[in-house]
């Protein structure tokens, strides 16, 4: 049997019976689409939650304070939870740290010329781009002087100062905040945005020191309470015991003997476990999109059974004059492998322009995501095969002389 004797009838056939062929390649086509759709962009929050993590760095923990206790109840008054002497203490006794950064964070008003803009405001030591290390494109860094002299020098984030300044390179420049004029040291590289929906370049960076005395005053009302702590690890091995190590020692210091008034956050483990999250979300979506396949498959048996119903004198003709009931049962199954390349084919185009229609094009590239479209199609081809099998057994077993005398 050649392969143009029933190729040929197979393509006529989905050719003349458009309406019929459109209605079967739907359930293939929506199903290959949604799959391709969200495994894409599965792969694109995975991929943003793998960047967060290199951004804030395996080796990151973070000390927040949790409510303070005042007289039995919980509240943000009375004892601060974190405080500076808290990270001097974890620096001196908690071995195999790399760095120590406490931190206060507000949100003002920056002015600069007849420019304007709310901005996040962070009062740091030199220690928090040790932390969290943040290239500069021009200027200095802040430096420990700055931190004693309570200096009003500031570093600007990229989209802070391209607000300010447009193109002009800011560094010796004056900005106001609140009306208390700082000179600019330096511009951090851009950074984009966090998965949170952060505008990480929209953020000034002063002196703690200076921060508390002039532009943030005292985090719930202490004078050496902070808004949190950035710890670096020197090995990631030790994570746990170095986590674990906080949080003994402020326990200590707090004189703790029931729930802690602060946390210790492994930020890292935390964003791995979203990540793991979002990839088993992808997987029971894509699940549940190829059920669409096989609701697919359903729907083209029943076309092809109607077909070969109408098309019965059609098969009795071509079996009187010789056609084999092989040659019959293939080309039914031919179109069906037709409608399932057909359907694939406008599957993934379909996918792949939602993924592009919403921002998830570098994930189309990927080698995971060329996979994923192999599958589908793959299962929604096997699906209509399977399919067609019941309707081409059916076609094949026509009596010839019944089909001309009933057709």
């Amino acid at each position: 049997m050649r392969l143009a004797t029933t190729l040929v009838p197979a393509v006529h056939a989905l050719r003349v019976h458009r309406l019929r062929t459109g209605l079967a390649l739907l359930g293939i086509c929506f199903g290959v689409a949604a799959i391709v759709l969200i495994v894409v962009l599965g792969s694109t929050t995975r991929a943003k939650l793998d960047a967060e993590i290199r951004e804030l760095g395996a080796d990151v923990l973070l000390v927040l304070p949790g409510p303070a206790r005042s007289k039995g109840a919980w509240s943000t008054k009375g004892k601060p939870a974190v405080t500076e002497a808290d990270g001097e203490a974890i620096a001196q006794e908690i071995s195999g740290l790399a760095a120590v950064a406490p931190a206060l964070r507000g949100s003002t008003q920056v002015v600069a010329g007849n420019r304007n803009q709310s901005t996040t405001v962070r009062g740091v030591t030199p220690g928090m781009f040790e932390a969290r290390p943040w290239p500069l494109t021009t200027g200095r860094p802040l430096v420990e002087e700055d931190v004693r002299r309570s200096a009003k020098v500031a570093l600007l984030a990229h989209g802070i100062a391209r607000t300010l300044f447009g193109d002009e390179d800011p560094t010796g420049q004056v900005v106001r905040i609140k009306q208390i004029p700082f000179v600019v040291a330096g511009v951090l590289e851009e950074k984009g945005h966090s998965l949170d929906g952060d505008d990480l370049d929209n953020q000034i960076f002063i002196p703690i020191t200076t921060a508390r005395k002039r532009v943030l005053g005292f985090f719930r009302g202490h004078p050496t309470a902070v808004g949190g702590i950035t710890l670096r690890v020197a090995n990631t091995a030790e994570m746990e015991r170095l986590s674990g190590g906080v949080r003994a020692l402020l326990r200590e210091r707090h004189r703790i003997n029931d729930l802690d008034d602060f946390v210790v956050r492994d930020l890292a483990s935390a964003q791995r476990a979203q990540s793991r999250s979002a990839w088993l979300t992808t997987l029971m979506l894509a699940g549940a999109a190829a059920v669409s396949l096989v609701v697919g498959g359903v729907g083209i048996m029943n076309v092809m059974l109607v077909s070969v119903s109408e098309r019965r004198q059609e098969i009795g003709l071509r079996m009187a004059i010789g056609a084999r009931r092989r040659e019959i049962g293939c080309q039914f199954m031919i179109e069906a492998g037709l409608l399932a390349l057909l359907g694939s084919g406008v599957g993934v185009v379909l996918g792949v322009c939602g993924a592009l229609l919403f921002g998830a094009g570098p994930a189309i590239e990927r080698p995971e995501t060329g996979l994923v479209i192999l599958c589908a199609v793959g299962a929604a081809t096997l699906i209509t095969i399977v399919s067609s099998l019941y309707p081409s057994r059916k076609a094949a077993r026509l009596d010839p002389a019944e089909a001309l005398t009933q057709g």
